[in-house]
């Protein structure tokens, strides 16, 4: 992958991780379901896209792969808070 298109890809990425944000925090105040499983398969589709490219890249020896391994970082961390904050407003604990 040549370094436009990792560019170009990493954008995409911030871009999902943003619509995925915006609709965990409306499906948590508004109790809306739909948009919920939405951040939920947005967040999962960021996490394990950023990690296959930043593997990819790595395997190619590009610098952009430390960029998506961080990337995968920070998604994991608010994947974690927003099922924690699911598990809280069904009261699972």
């Amino acid at each position: 992958m040549d370094a436009k298109n990792g560019l170009v890809n990493f954008a995409l990425f911030v871009f999902l991780l943003a619509f995925s944000f915006v609709f965990s925090i409306d499906g948590l105040a508004g109790a809306n379901v739909t948009y919920g499983v939405l951040a939920l398969l947005g967040f999962i589709v960021c996490l394990a896209g950023s990690l296959f490219t930043g593997f990819l890249s790595h395997r190619d020896g590009e610098a952009l792969a430390v960029w998506y391994f961080a990337y995968s970082v920070v998604v994991g961390i608010i994947l974690v808070w927003y099922l924690t904050r699911c598990g809280t407003a069904f009261g699972w604990w």
